[in-house]
């Protein structure tokens, strides 16, 4: 076992000297060996271990035994003890989702915050798991990631046991005297993983194949490499679709293979949500159809994300409570501007640096006044030469068929009420340098400062 999981841990770069591990422990077989494992390692690894122990307040006494017998098994490893209680079957009922899914949430949450930016959270899912997922993703419906099944690291969360099955876990518990406690909801196959592990998986070993968990975890193995080609292609693909942030042209998506085209529009996604679990295959065919309707047309997706078709382009957002926004920049003074990530700069320099990642030259002998980045105004209009003169926002955004909350996000610079540039949509005509310009005034989108 001990060599086992150390292969693990080495193939997959799971620790390095000095981590900070948080070992999340219900009291199972499984966490009781993994912490066991770590504790075993942690002279090699110098390793600074943290047991955190999550109370769902759902099985009474139960529960509350479980969360003294890891009190317990901490202080007998000498490892630091952090316990958590939440009522989850209330706060599932509350939010609109289910037990094991708040239970999930919850239980991640408390890992990320003990364990803080540096730490890494040890999980204990074992290779039985990994096929339970596979198969609950696969009965749902799912594609290639789904069935790469569940990664041995995943940002700063490792799973030291994932190639070890539970009844090696099991029997190491037995020979090295390690007492462990039952959980009685495992066996409540009201749950969809304890009824594929009582009921599915035994009638396929019975039936169909008797290594099901093996042949599960070799197919995870090829399926995951196949979605890291894949998924390298699409971010690819991604960049060279794209015209501006989370913005992406039509014309280009539609030169794109259908299986990369539907990995693009995913990725639109992932600044504004790490798990997307729940957009799925019928999700992003629609925000698809997008590429074969009107401007203006919007898409509305779980988790308040949405995919809208405005000048072309798909732009990707999320709706969120907006917030009056004002920077004044001056000349020369970098700004940076948290609702948008970026940093702002008006300079008479005619700059280089990689990190521009947009410049604008305007006739500084035109503008009268202080520049300003901030939301639209009631008034504002930009000068454009197609129609021959200034147009109000109010009437550009309504021919665009934009939604409020789309307007209430869109931020842009001006002065006083002429708009000299909104970001994804349109320049002014009036105050963009030209041939004739004599002052020359340059504003520069950049990455972040450090």
């Amino acid at each position: 076992m001990l060599a086992l999981v150390t292969k693990t841990i080495e193939r997959n770069r799971m620790l390095k000297k000095g981590d900070k591990i948080v070992v999340g422990v219900s009291g199972g077989a499984d966490s009781v060996c993994l912490l066991d494992v770590l504790n075993k390692l942690k002279d090699k690894y110098n390793l600074k271990i943290t047991v955190v122990h999550i109370n769902h307040c759902i099985r009474g006494q139960e529960a509350d035994r479980d969360e003294a017998f890891v009190k317990a098994l901490a202080e007998k490893y000498g490892n630091e003890y952090k316990a958590f209680s939440y009522p989850v079957e209330k706060m599932a009922e509350e939010n609109g989702t289910t037990v094991e899914e708040m239970g999930r949430n919850l239980r991640y949450y408390s890992f990320r915050k003990i364990a803080g930016e540096k730490g890494k959270i040890a999980v204990a899912h074992n290779k039985n798991d990994n096929c339970e997922t596979m198969l609950m993703r696969f009965f749902r419906g799912t594609g290639v990631k789904g069935l790469g099944g569940i990664s041995p690291v995943r940002g700063n969360i490792i799973r030291p046991l994932i190639t070890v099955d539970r009844n090696s876990i099991e029997k190491y518990c037995n020979e090295n005297n390690l007492n462990y406690c039952t959980d009685s909801t495992n066996n409540d196959t009201e749950y969809t993983r304890n009824k594929i592990r009582h009921n599915i998986i035994p009638l396929i070993e019975k039936e169909f194949n008797q290594s099901i968990v093996d042949t599960m975890y070799k197919t995870a193995e090829i399926m995951a490499g196949e979605e890291e080609y894949m998924d390298r292609h699409a971010r690819t693909a991604y960049s060279y679709c794209a015209v501006g942030d989370k913005v992406l042209s039509v014309e280009k998506l539609l030169d794109l293979d259908k299986v990369i085209l539907k990995r693009v529009l995913r990725l639109g996604f992932i600044d504004f949500s790490a798990d997307l679990h729940d957009v799925s295959y019928e999700h992003i065919k629609s925000v698809e159809s997008l590429l074969y309707k009107k401007n203006g047309k919007v898409v509305q997706l779980p988790h308040n994300l949405r995919a809208s078709r405005i000048n072309n382009c798909i732009i990707f957002s999320k709706h969120i409570e907006h917030k009056e926004v004002s920077y004044k920049l001056e000349p020369e003074e970098p700004k940076y501007i948290p609702e948008i990530g970026k940093t702002l700069l008006i300079s008479k320099k005619n700059l280089t640096n990689p990190k521009i990642l947009y410049t604008i030259p305007f006739d500084y002998d035109k503008i009268k006044g202080d520049f300003y980045f901030r939301n639209r105004k009631a008034g504002d209009k930009i000068y454009l030469n197609g129609v021959g003169g200034r147009k109000s926002l109010k009437k550009i955004f309504s021919e665009l068929k934009l939604s409020k909350d789309d307007k209430d996000s869109i931020t842009l610079l001006a002065v006083d009420n002429d708009v000299l540039w909104i970001p994804n949509y349109k320049t002014s005509d009036m105050y963009k340098a030209n041939e004739d310009t004599k002052n020359v005034v340059y504003m520069y989108l950049k990455e972040k400062e450090n």
